[in-house]
């Protein structure tokens, strides 16, 4: 294992964005010489391999292609760059987005001068103007060192989510990624829910760069944009399949009614916001469907203090809906409020 940071970039028809992406990372302040960046074009239509291809040749020693020959989605993407990730550290950046030109160094030193599992930088949307500086500040506060060392302190980290669960505004270590045996579920979307909640199992050392790194471009075609697609139900898939991995890991024996607070905040608050805003058919059975599988996995989901320390009072109305069997019309009326 070497020195270098693995960036790894799944590239799906990002043709019109994938120049962007890739500029602001061979311009790092860093330099090159630590930077790996690993390309996984996931089947795409478009140029994106033309594109791609003439980036590997300016930079041959910097820039690794691979070429998936079916679409595997960002998940599958993600685990195969992991797999020719050879760094000790690892980053993730989506192939619409770019960073700030001092967003690795920064990153790369908070690792090596506060021994970190993960180092976690601001993010912002962003439209691709130019004019983002102009309503927001670029730093957000101080930066500081969040240190995990008991079973308390990690029962508030969990509960608190003061991390957040994506993996785009982070540096990993490559030995913590291997130790948690983190990877990403594969051929569905939501996918860096499972693997940003069960860092918080495991990271012992974070360190908070209050500062804007990363810009998330604000896409119209993007995963979490686009209105009225099928896979936006991948989220109930996967925040299952993570409470299954956290039983299989034994983690409920000490984190229990952290668990279940981020299975009802992922599941269940979020996937009613994800039926308001991404769907304009009213999902009635399948909001149904969550509830029965709400009391089934945590029967006893009334009884979490959490709902009442943590949740707001608008969240603690809609977790009060779970037992009700409201009909139809009074979900359409729920549907519209969250709209609003």
């Amino acid at each position: 294992m070497n020195d270098k940071i693995n960036v790894i970039v799944p590239c799906y028809n990002v043709e019109k964005y994938i120049d962007r992406c890739l500029d602001s990372v061979v311009g790092q302040t860093i330099g090159l010489d630590k930077l790996e960046i690993i390309c996984v074009n996931d089947a795409s239509t478009d140029g994106t391999w033309d594109r791609l291809s003439a980036w590997e040749k300016r930079y041959p020693l910097n820039i690794r292609l691979i070429n998936c020959p079916r679409n595997g989605a960002q998940g599958r993407a993600r685990n195969i760059g992991l797999s020719h990730a050879f760094g000790s550290y690892i980053t993730f950046l989506d192939a619409d987005d770019w960073m700030e030109k001092d967003a690795y160094e920064r990153a790369w030193r908070a690792m090596k001068d506060y021994n970190c599992d993960i180092v976690r930088y601001g993010w912002i949307r962003d439209d691709g103007t130019g004019n983002i500086w102009d309503t927001q500040a670029r730093q957000r506060g101080e930066d500081y060192l969040l240190v995990i060392d008991s079973v308390q302190e990690r029962r508030k980290f969990l509960a608190t989510d003061i991390m957040d669960h994506l993996c785009v505004n982070k540096m990993y270590t490559a030995d913590f990624i291997r130790k948690s045996r983190l990877s990403f579920p594969e051929g569905c979307k939501y996918e860096d829910i499972y693997w940003g909640v069960l860092a918080y199992y495991y990271a012992d050392r974070v360190y908070f760069v209050n500062e804007i790194m990363y810009h998330y471009y604000v896409n119209p075609a993007s995963t979490v944009m686009t209105t009225d697609i099928p896979y936006h139900l991948d989220r109930f898939y996967v925040v299952r399949m993570l409470w299954q991995e956290c039983e299989r890991r034994g983690l409920l024996e000490n984190y229990r009614q952290e668990t279940e607070l981020n299975f009802l905040i992922h599941y269940y608050l979020n996937g009613l916001k994800m039926m308001a805003l991404c769907y304009s058919e009213l999902k009635y059975q399948e909001f149904q469907e969550i509830c029965k599988r709400v009391r089934e996995i945590i029967s006893q989901y009334r009884e979490n203090p959490y709902i009442k320390e943590i949740l707001s009072e608008m969240e603690q109305l809609e977790i009060a809906l779970i037992g009700q069997n409201i009909s139809q019309e009074e979900f359409a009326q729920v549907m519209n409020l969250l709209r609003g």
